[in-house]
């Protein structure tokens, strides 16, 4: 499966000018929220599984939203319980933003898209507040816009399934001459 070529067809990846939650415009935009939508989820899931062989965790957690779905079928395949991370607090309830009891537990932490490892390193700190033993961060496309770098620096390894220079690069024969020339111009002052 070339996983460029499925992003474009299902328009999971979009060739434009996107505003990021970082605040940046990029002339590409990954929406992995429907992936779960198409048959091809079930490649990425199997490519994860590969990702995380030889991996030390017992306990999945998910991302909310995009990290949800992928955590969901990675812990129902592997055996392994499964929780998630709130983007915030309800203010009700419990209000708690961990939904899983992961005290002393080695996480796999599950996120779609990692950009500059924000949400990830605030999820990290939250699961680690509740106590985890250890932390293993995967995402389903690595923007390779500093995240890798950014949790290096708490201590944790992110491990992408596919990075964003091998997917435009699997795809530069599908897009216009004006087109790459934004996404290399891009991509240079990113890193």
């Amino acid at each position: 499966m070339n996983i460029g070529e499925v992003l474009l067809r299902r328009k999971l990846l979009l060739i434009g000018s996107f505003i990021l939650t970082s605040g940046k415009t990029s002339p590409y935009y990954i929406d992995l929220r429907r992936f779960p939508s198409f048959p091809e989820f079930s490649d990425v899931v199997s490519d994860a599984i590969e990702k995380v062989k030889g991996v030390d965790f017992d306990f999945v957690v998910g991302i909310a939203t995009g990290g949800v779905p992928l955590a969901s079928y990675l812990a129902c395949r592997l055996g392994k319980p499964m929780g998630y991370v709130r983007v915030e607090k309800k203010g009700h309830g419990t209000d708690k933003l961990v939904e899983a009891e992961v005290a002393d537990r080695k996480v796999l932490l599950v996120d779609d898209v990692a950009t500059t490892g924000g949400s990830l390193e605030r999820a990290i700190m939250e699961v680690k507040r509740s106590g985890a033993k250890s932390v293993h961060a995967l995402v389903i496309v690595d923007r390779e816009e500093g995240s890798a770098e950014r949790l290096e620096k708490i201590g944790v390894k992110l491990m992408p399934v596919y990075r964003i220079s091998d997917i435009l690069r699997s795809i530069s024969d599908k897009l216009s001459e004006g087109e790459k020339a934004l996404i290399l111009d891009y991509l240079g002052g990113t890193k």
